[in-house]
């Protein structure tokens, strides 16, 4: 496990961003009656959900898959949400 967590990724060309997914059973979510509320009205902020909100907004990203959409488009960390690129350096989509 540890030489896999060493892998130099970030020197690989083109860069690889890794898109998060919802996996069945993957990420436990406890709702009581005191926290469903805010659970369902506050949603984490995650790739896959920003992704489904950007195919909502745009006609373009309706015809990407979410593996193609770090072609196309930045993650912004601190806004959590995805840019349109500027530059014409493609980029592989890791899920």
């Amino acid at each position: 496990m540890k030489r896999i967590l060493l892998f130099p990724i970030y020197e690989r060309s083109p860069a690889v961003i890794h898109l998060t997914v919802h996996v069945e059973n993957g990420r436990r979510v406890y709702f009581t009656t005191a926290n469903v509320r805010q659970i369902v009205l506050n949603p984490s902020i995650i790739t896959l959900t920003v992704f489904f909100t950007l195919c909502q907004n745009e006609a373009f990203t309706k015809a990407l898959l979410y593996s193609e959409v770090p072609t196309y488009y930045t993650w912004n960390t601190s806004r959590k949400s995805f840019e349109r690129r500027k530059g014409g350096e493609l980029i592989d989509g890791q899920i």
